[in-house]
């Protein structure tokens, strides 16, 4: 059997080529227009590498350019490795020195991002959407850079099938903050992609005639489900604008979507701007939340607009491949106790879930522990980092487990509740943030080790923002704050920086993060 995932998209274009495959940007593209640039960007691809394609770094946003770089890198048989164009530099090369990608594939925005730092990090291959005459200039005689651009791609009327992979090559590389300043590279393979989306139509009947939302950057995991189900599906993957993100509801009214994918925080920003009318959106078949907790009146507010959908509430870290545990909202709603959110629900047919305590032991049903998971759709690890990998994916009980960290716990129903986190690990507006990342931006920037990030204000089991503590500095907090956007993602900036004489300690000698935290609460920050 062929895992590759553009075989799916391949077949449905052979089979339906006038049929709506892609829209963004204000332009459609049929499943033969896109299959056309898909088979150029492979050939590319190929020829760079003598066959022989690693990994392409996709440095877009939602562009044409991006969703035709990932499906022409699965075609060819190599792993994307998406790259948010608002990365700041320094993110950006760490990745790129990390991965050493074969190719690279930019739109616009990543153009504009290639420095000669940046360059200096990344391949010599680059396939970039704009005419080769500017690209000519872009890229100087003598110089060792090979740029392409999308609109000298060969096409061809002779059909090439995708290349054959099997269940553990890799589909993609997705990075996550991580505890040393240092992003971490999760490795998801082509077969824990195709249990996933296995287990997704299991819960729900997608087909050609669905139109599914894409909200998500590419360098956020849930984008998987939004590309992969509808190119699988023979369906139409329609790209909400970036000025309609948090409010999307003319889109999603004047495009009759039938699939909504979203975090939950988008229904909030939409109650705020009063667009979820009663019987808004009735195109709607399918909704589904992830990324943070799923507050009980944010499903009912979403039911009320969209009365013919069912709502799944859907839990997964990026290390078990976008979700893996579901629960649907009903009339008669599993919530967890005194949170006011939506359970997680049971685990999806392949995987494995469980409670356990700090010598990995199961716990009972009602008992408190970290959330532990196994079976397909759990990654192989962290690229290049075995002791990462060995410390969150240990053997228990005869199967590897990933633990993720979650605090949570099991109800007599079988189904779990998500509590928050267990380490120092946070979701920052659905990101997933280390704080000993920011942490060590911090260091890197202030010269002292006295710091101190806490995830504040806290609704619904997600910050809303970052607040610093900094003691022993001579900067500014504006200097401080500039130093951070240099860094970091703008989801990892502090929304506040607090310089403090000192900072508590506890009886250890460490920080004292909870007395920090009752500041906060006291003042009421």
């Amino acid at each position: 059997m062929n895992f590759n995932l553009a075989l799916p998209f391949y077949k449905n274009a052979t089979r339906n080529p006038g049929r709506l495959a892609l829209s963004v940007d204000k332009r459609d593209f049929s499943y033969g227009e896109l299959l056309a640039v898909v088979e150029g960007v492979a050939t590319w691809l190929r020829e760079r590498s003598a066959g022989d394609v690693h990994r392409v770094g996709i440095l877009a946003s939602r562009s044409f350019e991006a969703y035709a770089g990932i499906l022409g890198t699965s075609w060819a048989g190599a792993a994307y490795v998406p790259l948010n164009p608002d990365w700041p530099a320094a993110r950006l090369i760490q990745v790129l020195e990390a991965t050493e990608l074969d190719a690279l594939i930019v739109d616009d925005r990543g153009l504009k991002l290639l420095s000669n730092q940046v360059l200096a990090a990344g391949p010599r291959h680059i396939l970039a959407s704009n005419g080769q005459g500017y690209l000519s200039s872009f890229c100087p005689p003598g110089s060792a850079l090979l740029v392409r651009g999308f609109d000298a791609l060969i096409r061809s009327d002779q059909h090439h099938l995708p290349k054959d992979l099997n269940e553990d090559d890799l589909a993609y590389i997705m990075f996550t903050s991580g505890t040393t300043g240092s992003p971490k590279g999760v490795m998801i393979s082509v077969g824990n992609v195709h249990h996933f989306l296995a287990a997704m139509r299991d819960r729900f009947p997608f087909g050609e005639h669905d139109r599914i939302s894409q909200t998500f950057d590419l360098t956020f995991d849930l984008s998987v489900f939004d590309m992969f189900m509808a190119w699988s599906s023979g369906a139409a993957l329609q790209v909400v604008p970036r000025s309609q993100l948090m409010g999307p509801a003319r889109f999603i009214q004047e495009r009759e979507l039938t699939v909504w994918f979203s975090v939950p925080s988008t229904v909030a920003f939409m109650q705020k701007m009063k667009m979820l009318e009663r019987g808004a959106f009735p195109s709607l078949r399918y909704s589904a939340f992830c990324g943070e907790s799923l507050p009980l009146s944010s499903a009912e507010a979403w039911q009320n607009s969209a009365p013919n959908s069912i709502i799944d509430n859907l839990y997964g870290p990026t290390e078990a491949t976008v979700a893996c545990l579901a629960q649907q909202y009903s009339e008669r709603p599993n919530v967890t106790k005194e949170r006011g959110i939506i359970a997680i629900g049971k685990p999806f047919d392949g995987t494995q879930a469980g409670i356990i305590d700090s010598a990995n032991r199961f716990l009972k049903a009602g008992e408190k522990g970290e959330l532990a998971l196994s079976g397909q759709q759990v990654s192989r690890g962290y690229f290049k980092d075995a002791q990462k990998t060995a410390a969150r994916f240990p053997a228990i009980g005869g199967s590897v487990w990933y633990l993720t960290g979650d605090l949570a716990y099991q109800d007599d129903s079988g189904a779990f509740h998500h509590l928050g986190r267990v380490d120092n690990q946070v979701k920052v507006l659905g990101f997933r943030v280390e704080l000993e990342d920011v942490e060590a931006n911090l260091r890197g920037i202030c010269g002292t080790d006295l710091v101190a990030a806490i995830a504040w204000p806290i609704a619904d089991g997600s910050a809303q923002g970052i607040v610093a503590f900094i003691s022993g500095t001579n900067l500014s907090v504006s200097e401080l704050r500039e130093g951070m956007k240099r860094r970091v993602p703008q989801y990892m900036v502090p929304s506040q920086i607090r310089l403090v004489e000192r900072l508590p300690l506890s009886t250890s000698g460490k920080i004292d993060r909870k007395a920090l935290t009752s500041l906060l609460s006291e003042s009421g920050a």
